[in-house]
């Protein structure tokens, strides 16, 4: 029992860390694993003559460029959107009374039923009561705050990763340079290696799928009618990064735009239906057709890993969920030690 105690008190002060100094390391994390992705880059642009603190640059400018556009490009019909969102259930309501039975009814019923509470309350009292309402903040000005907050963090993210491209592979010798044993040289040399490429390789495959699933699904919204097409190809796209969790987020906010957008039911169930069969074919297809059994790892983990880092870190983290568990798989593949962990993570 003792020997678990260490440990044990060790792992919550870290999970405790993590979550309080969230602010703090979630732009490093995210830095970091971008580091990942773009250091080839910057390597190939060395070997052609140029400096890597200008392909860092580089490399900066464009995702800065890339980000701004999209943006600018998405915001109005995002504002229309959720200006829309305090009315959303009520037009949905209003739609789906042919199904759902009559509403009517039981709101008929609930004023009876209130009539006589207030009846039975107030006999023999003629103090009216005052009704208090608490008018919590708007979505709006929550959605301003979430902005706000996601710009600092972004500026945070993108002058780390400056610095991590144009220092290039330094912590990496430096680590070299402190380890005392060659065969400890040589492992975190290949550790450090095969990091890079598997996360490397994971998140570059994944945004191309991604990417094509986003447009495919711009282009159905397109055919079908739908306003604002890129917008919800773009939604589909970022939230396919989140296994699972993703896609049923995509499907049930399409849902409530079909119902928005078509008076009839059938009509408006073609939005999520279309939106099913092309994720079904990505999901069950073309993503292990791509990926195969190379970068596959345990459904069960990668669920509580988009549920731990949800909670821990929420969007950003569940985001970031699978590329740690890459990280982690590759790391225990390679120490002997962790290697028995590294099976339970894999499929």
């Amino acid at each position: 029992m003792g020997s678990w105690a260490l440990p044990g008190l060790f792992l919550l002060a870290m999970l405790t860390v993590l979550y309080l100094a969230r602010d703090l390391i979630l732009p490093v994390v995210v830095a970091l694993i971008l580091s990942l992705v773009f250091l080839p880059a910057v390597r190939g642009m060395r070997k052609v003559g140029i400096p890597r603190s200008f392909g860092a640059g580089v490399v900066v400018l464009v995702l800065i460029t890339a980000f701004l556009g999209g943006a600018l490009r998405l915001a109005e019909p995002a504002s229309t959107w959720i200006h829309r969102a305090p009315k959303a259930v009520q037009e949905i309501n209003a739609k789906l009374r042919g199904i759902t039975g009559s509403v009517q009814q039981v709101a008929t019923a609930t004023a009876q039923v209130q009539d006589i509470t207030k009846k039975m309350s107030g006999a023999g009292n003629e103090q009216k009561l005052q009704e208090v309402i608490v008018q919590g903040p708007s979505l709006t000005a929550a959605v301003l705050d979430a902005v706000k907050e996601f710009s600092l963090s972004a500026v945070s993210t993108l002058i780390l990763l400056y610095f991590l491209l144009a220092s290039g592979d330094l912590f990496l010798r430096k680590t070299i340079a402190v380890t005392p044993r060659l065969a400890d040289k040589k492992r975190a040399v290949d550790i450090a290696q095969q990091v890079e490429v598997e996360v490397s390789t994971y998140l570059l495959t994944v945004t191309i799928i991604n990417a094509g699933l986003g447009c495919l699904v711009a282009l159905a919204m397109y055919l079908l009618g739908v306003p604002n097409p890129v917008l919800w190809g773009t939604m589909v796209a970022v939230l396919n990064f989140i296994p699972y969790l993703g896609d049923v987020t995509s499907m049930v906010v399409l849902s409530i735009v079909g119902l928005l957008t078509f008076d009839g039911l059938w009509q408006a169930l073609m939005v999520p239906g279309v939106f099913y069969l092309l994720t079904a074919v990505e999901g069950y297809l073309i993503t292990p057709l791509i990926i195969g059994q190379r970068l596959s790892l345990n459904p069960v983990v990668i669920v509580l890993s988009v549920l731990f880092w949800g909670w821990m870190w929420g969007m950003s983290g569940a985001l970031l969920a699978v590329p740690i568990l890459v990280v982690l798989k590759t790391l225990c593949d390679r120490v002997e030690p962790l290697q028995g962990f590294a099976e339970f993570l894999g499929a």
